[in-house]
């Protein structure tokens, strides 16, 4: 008897599960948020934003991974043991400092410390990292450079990136602005980043910490 084989992932079976993530996290920013924002204190909404985010991102990207072996680029066990050079990947640290401080003084006209909160940096800086990118570079990206050349991996990957920071950004009123001013490509960047740290390294713990590092640098230089 021949053993039965997994559905194959096709590159229209990623789009329609990235639309999935997409119409999901809408309903989260904009209706359930502003819920959880009125009715919770700031740790019940880092709670319910962890939760969320693990169940609706972490957890079907985790299993995805896992489910669609064949069609990724790397496994769990790849992307969790591969041993990497950190050396290598401290120099991408220090130029997210340097870029943070430098930004934080032209637009404060001083470098200070901003207001530390412990909900907002576990939310903020902790669970991102990890969420966002088991998502985006563990699942997506590892399937996406199994379909085409990684360049165009890197950047339609960096596209969905980006999009799925509109929800939260048209809630705060600032979508328009972040157009117009330019501001999205900094996500757009450090996606590619990400990414880039992420193909060379195989390592999926790279580019959380090097996320976790640049959400800590912002929440604390930049408020």
């Amino acid at each position: 008897m021949q053993k039965k084989q997994n559905p194959k992932l096709t590159l229209i079976m990623i789009i329609l599960f990235y639309v999935a993530f997409l119409a999901v996290w809408c309903v989260r920013e904009l209706w359930l948020y502003p819920i959880m924002s009125a009715s919770l204190g700031e740790w019940g909404v880092a709670v319910c934003e962890t939760i969320t985010k693990l169940i609706v991102w972490t957890l079907p990207a985790a299993v995805g991974v896992w489910y669609y072996k064949n069609d990724v680029l790397l496994s769990w066990r790849e992307m969790l043991t591969t041993k990497v050079k950190w050396i290598k990947y401290s120099l991408v640290l220090l130029g997210f400092i340097a870029y943070n401080v430098i930004v934080a003084f032209i637009t404060n006209g001083k470098l200070e410390i901003g207001d530390f909160r412990i909900a907002s940096l576990v939310g903020a800086v902790l669970f991102v990292g990890i969420t966002e990118e088991v998502v985006f570079r563990g699942f997506f990206l590892n399937a996406l450079l199994k379909k085409m050349k990684p360049r165009y991996a890197v950047l339609l990957t960096a596209v969905l990136f980006l999009l799925i920071h509109f929800p939260i950004w048209y809630y705060n009123g600032i979508l328009l602005s972040a157009l117009l001013s330019g501001e999205f490509l900094i996500v757009l960047v450090l996606s590619v980043i990400f990414s880039w740290t992420f193909i060379k390294s195989k390592n999926i713990f790279v580019p959380i910490l090097l996320h976790m590092a640049w959400n800590l640098l912002v929440t604390l230089l930049l408020g």
